[in-house]
């Protein structure tokens, strides 16, 4: 069963629609769904094309050079069949930017503007331990159109390494998901923040993460372990020491 979703977003600021069809085809078998989207936009990126499993995204194209990327390494096995008509997504494509050309024609001012509400959550891909290398995870929700620019920050000061981003996830409801990773190593007067930016919107959506409630390093649990063992001797020798004395009163009664 093939299926066309089509959804539109008009810039009213720049006086274009930013419009971003959706083709989406579906197929059913023993209670599994198969899907494949297809968009593009006037936003880089300017297309892209995904295939999901019930719900979950298994692979996506690169079309800058043909390739095919899955979403996790196990996947891989199966990247020569992700996009078996490989030679139908050029056409699929060029009909989809076709569709964005002449529907922005005929509803320029008619259409209202179509956006999500993007929210920003960041969180360790580890337990925290001060002073270690960890992961930080910037989760962005309820993306569209999908077009964004990420900016990570350390106490204020823009960060330009240890960056890594993931492409697009597709969701149920037509909207997109997307992931950033930053590498560091993070002590407690950090303060952590993953800036985002939507295409065609002015507003910056910012997720903060400071150090809270981190697991002991090694040193510190070493410390602490050292000292309840003294503790725990000292107390047997008092222990002890008491038997000792109340023995004596006892024999002199």
């Amino acid at each position: 069963m093939k299926m066309l979703q089509l959804r539109l977003s008009m810039d009213t600021l720049h006086t274009l629609i930013l419009l971003l069809p959706l083709l989406a085809t579906l197929a059913h078998c023993d209670g599994h769904s198969l899907s494949q989207m297809l968009f593009c936009q006037p936003n880089a990126p300017s297309s892209g094309l995904l295939k999901m499993f019930d719900g979950d995204q298994m692979f996506s194209y690169n079309f800058s050079d043909n390739s095919v990327l899955p979403w996790i390494k196990d996947f891989d096995q199966w990247r020569d069949r992700a996009f078996p008509n490989a030679s139908n997504i050029s056409f699929h494509l060029k009909l989809c930017n076709q569709f964005r050309e002449d529907l922005t024609k005929a509803l320029i001012d008619i259409t209202p503007e179509a956006r999500g509400g993007a929210q920003v959550t960041v969180y360790t891909a580890h337990p925290l331990r001060l002073g270690a290398q960890n992961t930080l995870i910037c989760v962005i929700d309820d993306v569209y159109p999908p077009a964004l620019t990420i900016t990570w920050r350390k106490n204020g000061d823009i960060l330009k390494t240890g960056l890594n981003s993931h492409s697009y996830f597709a969701m149920d409801d037509f909207s997109f998901q997307a992931f950033s990773y930053l590498n560091a190593t993070p002590y407690h007067s950090d303060v952590f923040s993953c800036e985002v930016q939507v295409g065609g919107d002015n507003r910056t959506i910012v997720g903060y993460w400071i150090p809270q409630y981190p697991v002991p390093s090694d040193l510190l649990e070493n410390v602490l372990c050292g000292l309840g063992f003294a503790l725990g001797i000292i107390f047997l020798l008092l222990s002890l020491l008491f038997f000792y004395f109340a023995k004596t009163l006892h024999n002199q009664d």
